[in-house]
């Protein structure tokens, strides 16, 4: 096997954005699966394709810029409507992600050739060789915000995520904290659009935290794993794919689900099954 590719900087920066990408989406996968939200991941994929549809329309050459605030703001209202009840979420969120998909499609039909590096194939399924220094320098931006959020929130984030009546009575500001992930979800997802595009990228999401909680005893344990299940699945994806000659992100979500089957098994064994 020949992996002298790896020393081109194109696919250095494909697997240096791949790995963070995952990592992330499998740290914020855990805490939004223990909420019962693992659908959000496929809802904020079709929000950011809205938003990077808009930004390529007003000819931004970096369409990402207006698409994580606008994917963020999505996120937060479908927070405040769960919160507040009137109308349950998963309907909330399938009428509002289902307009910005739609409006995304006469956006795109009506932008006009641009600078920008996005086209409507890799919205759909994503093509992470064309990840740029721009790219990584953002994807980098928003992994240090989340892991500082994570460093200083991290204990009344997962008191919160498991007993929220009781944190909310403990004083711990629930709905803020819920506002926050979810902004920090989007802005996540809408960067791993390169990864695997708006198909795929829910994948990224649920697969290594499902892995995580087959394999983990403690929350610790389950984010550990989860990150990674995601990383290793982006490494060994990206090597099958470049020798198989199959699409990145299908590649790494088969890879992902490859080994969500083998903490499956695992977790049989351990527990003695037959």
């Amino acid at each position: 096997m020949d992996l002298s590719y790896l020393t081109i900087p194109i696919f250095q920066r494909a697997l240096a954005a791949g790995c963070i990408l995952s990592a992330l989406l499998a740290l914020l996968g855990v805490l939004v699966t223990a909420r019962g939200l693992a659908y959000l991941g496929d809802g904020l994929s079709h929000a950011a394709f809205g938003g990077i549809a808009l930004g390529m329309f007003l000819g931004l050459s970096t369409p990402l810029v207006l698409a994580i605030p606008f994917t963020a703001l999505a996120a937060i209202a479908i927070g405040a409507l769960r919160r507040r009840g009137g109308l349950r979420s998963d309907v909330a969120m399938a009428i509002l992600f289902a307009v910005c998909f739609a409006a995304g499609v006469v956006l795109l039909r009506k932008a006009k050739r641009t600078q920008s590096t996005f086209d409507p194939e890799q919205l759909l399924f994503g093509n992470i060789l064309m990840v740029g220094s721009d790219d990584l320098t953002i994807v980098l931006g928003i992994a240090g915000v989340v892991l500082v959020f994570m460093l200083f929130g991290w204990t009344r984030i997962a008191y919160a995520t498991f007993d929220e009546e009781l944190a909310r009575l403990s004083g711990i500001e629930v709905g803020w904290l819920e506002s926050a992930l979810l902004a920090l979800l989007a802005a996540v997802v809408v960067a791993a659009i390169r990864l695997a595009g708006v198909v795929l990228v829910s994948a990224f999401l649920v697969i290594p935290a499902a892995a995580g909680r087959l394999l983990g005893r403690t929350l610790g344990g389950v984010v550990g794993w989860a990150m990674l299940a995601g990383i290793a699945g982006v490494l060994t994806g990206f090597v099958v794919a470049h020798e198989l000659e199959w699409p990145e992100g299908a590649s790494i979500v088969l890879t992902l689900a490859s080994m969500f089957a083998i903490a499956v098994g695992f977790r049989r064994v351990a527990r003695g099954a037959p």
